[in-house]
Parts: structure tokens; sequence; C-alpha cells
């Protein structure tokens, strides 16, 4: 469920080794569901923009910036 004016969150998990892009009401539901059925997630949230591009446009920089780290 989108909300209008709604933000867009881009969450990192190290065990899956990927990102998901997502608003974040529709991740506060997920949240929200996996606390009601016990269940535990280890993505968290590295960004928050208010639109798609801005928030690809966080990514690429964050990603640009840990590879430099981890050389």
């Amino acid at each position: 469920m989108e909300v209008k004016g709604d933000f867009f969150v881009l969450l990192y998990s190290k065990e899956q080794n990927g990102y998901i892009t997502d608003t974040m009401s529709g991740m506060m539901e997920k949240n929200a569901g996996a606390f009601i059925r016990g269940r535990s997630s280890d993505y968290m949230v590295i960004a928050i923009a208010d639109t798609r591009e801005s928030l690809e446009e966080k990514k690429q920089k964050l990603i640009s910036l840990r590879d430099k780290n981890s050389l």
C-alpha cells in the first residue's frame, strides 16, 4: 500500500548480499508482518529519498564509497 507523499527506502542485506528498494509504508507493513509472525531479517535501511531516482543516485554513491573503503 503506497501512501501519498511516501518516501522511498534502500535496504541492504549482508546475508543476501543484495539491495531492496521499497516505500517507507511498504517496509513498515512488511516489518510489522514479520514481527507478528516472529521472524527476523538482517535488512537494514541505508538510505531514504523522496524519489526513486534520487534513491538510486544515493545507492550508487554508497556502493562506490564501500568499494573504495574495502581496498
